[in-house]
């Protein structure tokens, strides 16, 4: 039997510069038996699935069959680590993302996202999302029986804070990074601050000049780090690659010069 697409599903993050890694989709067990039924194939690819279904005479009808079923499918991390840069924050507490075509506008990908009570486990990760996809909401057309579905996650983003600690009275210093990827403001340090890194600081390195900057929006959590953020001294550049502050990290670089 010959077989084609019928609908396909790819996981995005923002995170990820390349393809979306950690994350996989896995069907529920009432739609494995459903897939079974109907006569589907479910393969797997690199960044999610792909459901195939037969071209013969017995599918004519295929677009009325699938009016009731619901193509359900889970999303589970495979490390400790994605949900500690994935965007959670609209999601509350023993509660889990729903991603569906209901509702969906013509010729968008993007599933519809909300929230649902938490269900589903996998190696001991419970399951970031669910997935449903309806066939009352399949559309199917002579010209085209595929559909394209896209999941989309966001990363968490954080105020990234440079402190530098110098032994040269008020040294002027500044930060650029090439193409503008990130534009920081300096952060004003007085005798009385409320600002606990500086006050650990003082503790530790007196009789130092301690100068601040943050950035002017929040950073969203990436694997490919931002190159070239460069400091400069008095005009000249003492440092051209500034280290990323890491998550855990809270943002915070803490760096000494000359």
């Amino acid at each position: 039997m010959k077989y084609q697409e019928f609908f396909s599903i790819t996981i995005e993050h923002s995170y990820f510069t390349g393809e979306t890694a950690d994350l996989v989709l896995t069907p529920v067990v009432e739609t494995e038996e459903l897939l079974k039924r109907r006569g589907l194939l479910l393969k797997k690819t690199t960044t999610g699935i792909r459901c195939l279904v037969g071209i013969d005479k017995e599918n004519t009808d295929f677009s009325e069959k699938i009016q009731n079923d619901v193509f359900a499918f889970y999303i589970f991390p495979t490390s400790d680590t994605v949900r500690e840069f994935t965007d959670m924050s609209t999601v509350e507490e023993g509660k889990m993302m729903l991603f569906t075509n209901e509702k969906l506008h013509k010729k968008q990908v993007g599933l519809v996202a909300s929230a649902i009570d938490q269900e589903g486990t996998c190696q001991g990760f419970p399951a970031l999302a669910k997935v449903e996809i309806k066939g009352s909401e399949m559309q199917l057309e002579e010209d085209s029986m595929s559909f394209t579905y896209q999941i989309q996650f966001a990363a968490k983003a954080i105020q990234w804070k440079y402190y530098f600690i110098s032994n040269t009275d008020d040294p002027n210093i500044t930060l650029e990074s090439r193409d503008e990827q990130i534009s920081f403001n300096e952060m004003i340090i007085s005798e009385n601050t409320t600002d606990q890194i500086v006050t650990s600081l003082r503790l530790n390195f007196p009789n130092t000049q301690i100068k601040a900057f943050e950035s002017k929006d929040l950073v969203p959590y990436s694997n490919k780090p931002i190159k070239n953020i460069k400091l400069i001294k008095n005009g000249d550049v003492l440092m051209s690659h500034l280290p990323n502050p890491k998550e855990e990290q809270n943002g915070i670089q803490i760096i000494k010069i000359k």
